[in-house]
């Protein structure tokens, strides 16, 4: 998308840069003269009916199961890795907050299936010292506290605790397992970030800042080490739940990081990743 100032807009910007690190760290923007999308709203709030068939035929499709907190999760999982990560990805690389309330997303039909997820519009918190601090879809937050505030409003408060409630609602979906399954897809995203990004550090911060916070959903449903084999660092969770992965017929093994691994074999697990053969 391209700002009325020229150039692409910021936040666009700053997403395809942390796309050069994985593809899902980027949303793109929804543009008004596409046929297809529909508001995020619509479908999580809208027809039960409606959701609950989409998250069964889902669950069956991608994990080969009809169970329905097996299918809730899958589907979970799917959507997580479109919104979490380009929230970490910003938070963490760029010091900025996408807007990924639910009235701000969209999703994208391809026949009875979603094939992509979009924003309705670029907008997003920023720090004072930001270029585009006085762009006019930026919000400036004083400080980085205010920061981490405002991604917990946009990303808990107006889209996952309502999507989560709705899957249950729907789909019978766990709510124990869909916030385990929250705070992983937040350690896949710093993971791959401690993994690609030259800043270690950085990465570590935030994962402190996101797993110890007590006013989190998140809080202490997993925790996050770096771990060293070989001369190579990693940094590797452990969770404290389960995403029911085991359950689908097409796994053959639990999660290495599965709270059903004893602590020796996810240990032996994190070596045969940073040494490539897992």
């Amino acid at each position: 998308m391209a700002d009325p100032a020229g150039g692409p807009h910021p936040l666009a910007a700053s997403m395809d840069r942390v796309r050069e690190l994985g593809g899902f760290f980027a949303l793109p923007l929804r543009l008004p003269e596409e046929a297809g999308w529909t508001n995020a709203q619509d479908l999580f709030q809208g027809d039960d009916r409606r959701l609950a068939e989409l998250v069964a035929a889902y669950g069956q499709r991608a994990w080969d199961s009809d169970n329905r907190h097996v299918a809730g999760s899958a589907f979970l999982v799917a959507y997580l890795s479109r919104v979490v990560f380009p929230v970490v990805g910003q938070y963490v690389m760029e010091r900025r907050a996408p807007n990924v309330s639910l009235d701000n997303l969209s999703f994208h039909w391809n026949g009875a299936a979603i094939d992509a997820t979009g924003f309705d519009r670029f907008t997003f918190a920023v720090l004072p010292d930001d270029g585009a601090a006085n762009h006019a879809d930026a919000m400036m937050v004083p400080d980085a506290d205010a920061m981490y505030a405002q991604l917990k409003v946009w990303l808990f408060e107006g889209n996952l605790e309502a999507v989560i409630e709705d899957l249950r609602r729907a789909a019978g979906a766990s709510v124990k397992v869909s916030w385990n399954a929250v705070a992983a897809a937040f350690s896949q995203a710093l993971n791959r970030l401690y993994a690609t990004a030259g800043m270690p550090e950085t990465v570590v911060q935030a994962a402190e800042t996101f797993f110890t916070d007590p006013a989190s959903p998140i809080y202490r449903q997993l925790t996050m080490e770096e771990f060293e084999h070989q001369g190579r660092v990693g940094f590797f969770s452990r969770r404290r739940g389960c995403c029911l992965w085991w359950r689908s017929p097409r796994a053959n093994d639990y999660c290495s990081n599965c709270i059903l691994v004893p602590q020796e074999l996810q240990d032996q697990r994190f070596r045969e990743m940073l040494a490539g053969l897992r």
